[in-house]
């Protein structure tokens, strides 16, 4: 059985999101986040966290940043481990953790040729509140 753990990042295990971005894939082409940011910016954030697996390591990357007073999610999920729910238990974590600290609205964006994102935002309950261009903004109503 594999043993998976979240681990909130800080400045003392930074490392671990430097291993997981190492193996983000093809997914640094939708997960943009850190191409104009340093890595030292999440520690600032409400939460940072990893998702690793004792033997396969870093599975997801996911946060939640308050940014003007907006409440935003970021996600990603290494390339090979696509397609095996980590999406999902990396969602249910970050919205629980919103939950349990009194949010009200969580905001994200996503580009519209990441339906497979898309899909996975609207299963959670996620709905369009604005489009751009090349990306639809989704907001969440936490109950």
């Amino acid at each position: 059985m594999q043993m998976r753990q979240f681990q909130h990042i800080s400045k003392d295990n930074l490392i671990l999101l430097n291993d997981f971005l190492a193996r983000l894939g093809e997914g640094v082409r939708s997960f943009r986040y850190f191409e104009k940011r340093p890595l030292e910016v999440v520690v600032d954030h409400l939460l940072a966290v990893v998702l690793v697996d004792e033997t396969s390591g870093p599975l997801a990357y996911g946060h939640l940043e308050r940014e003007d007073g907006v409440l935003w999610l970021g996600i990603a999920v290494a390339e090979e481990q696509k397609g095996k729910g980590i999406g999902k238990l990396m969602m249910h974590y970050l919205i629980n953790f919103a939950r349990e600290h009194n949010e009200k609205t969580i905001n994200l964006t996503v580009d519209k040729s990441n339906a497979v994102a898309a899909h996975l935002y609207e299963s959670f309950g996620f709905v369009i509140s604005d489009e751009k261009h090349n990306y639809y903004k989704y907001v969440y109503q936490i109950p």
